[in-house]
């Protein structure tokens, strides 16, 4: 977690699985910790914003900052033969989904 004025920046890691199909990370807040639904289909690079998590304005405390989380995909170095096997049969079913004269 890191500070920028009064919005607060932080990283979440989620695994490339949870990036298609959607899911909720815990994400420690200046309150505490707090659940943020990644939606499904989140890119890498992907920034959420959890608007009044931040820190509190100098002199005006009802005024506060965002926390703004980053969502860092994990690609796996390495598969099982199992899941290279699910990958695989992924990307036969998406490659199929493209095919047809008006699919773009």
């Amino acid at each position: 977690m890191r500070r920028e004025g009064v919005d607060i920046h932080s990283d979440a890691e989620v695994s490339y699985v949870d990036a298609i199909l959607g899911t909720q990370v815990k994400i420690t807040t200046v309150d505490g910790p707090v659940e943020l639904k990644i939606p499904a289909g989140t890119q890498p690079g992907t920034t959420l914003l959890m608007a009044k998590r931040g820190v509190p304005r100098l002199g005006q405390p009802g005024v506060r900052g965002n926390h703004q989380v980053h969502v860092r995909v994990t690609i796996p170095k390495s598969l099982s033969s199992e899941e290279r096997k699910l990958v695989e049969e992924l990307r036969e079913v998406t490659a199929k989904a493209k095919v047809g004269p008006f699919r773009f």
